[in-house]
This record gives C-alpha cells, sequence and structure tokens, in this order.
C-alpha cells in the first residue's frame, strides 16, 4: 500500500468534522492545495462518508461546519 493509500485509509475512519477540517488545511497550505488528485480523493471520500452518516452524525457535522471553515479558509477562498 503506497503513503498516499494509507493516508487516505486514516482519512476515511476519521470524524465528519475532522475529515473537514483536513480538506479545508490542505486547502490553504500552499503545497498540498496543489495537489489536485490528493484533494480530489479527499473530496471524494468525504462526500462518501457524509452520504452515509446517521442523522445525528450529520447534525453535529453542519453545525460544526461553518466555524471550521470561517477559521481555517484564507479568506480570499472562503465565498
Amino acid at each position: 500500500m503506497s503513503s498516499l493509500e494509507k493516508r487516505l485509509a486514516v482519512f476515511r475512519k476519521l470524524p465528519l468534522r475532522a475529515q473537514l477540517a483536513t480538506i479545508v488545511s490542505s486547502l490553504a497550505n500552499k503545497t498540498l492545495s496543489q495537489n489536485k488528485t490528493y484533494i480530489d480523493s479527499l473530496e471524494k471520500i468525504h462526500g462518501s462518508c457524509l452520504a452515509n452518516a446517521t442523522p445525528l452524525e450529520k447534525l453535529a457535522y453542519d453545525k460544526a461546519k461553518e466555524s471550521i471553515i470561517d477559521e481555517k479558509l484564507p479568506k480570499e477562498n472562503n465565498k
């Protein structure tokens, strides 16, 4: 298993809020944000996990989503 595959496997096990924070942090990182394949993989896994989340998990995620995005994403990217 490659290093990327290992990172993605661990990412899949994270709670939804932690996944979102990882995506937002990666987008804010100058180096990671240039790796389109990596970002696309994170977003695909996150979408799949979100689609399979319980209503309670989605509620907790929705409550945290706005604050995570506001805190971590540079203002020029936060639309």
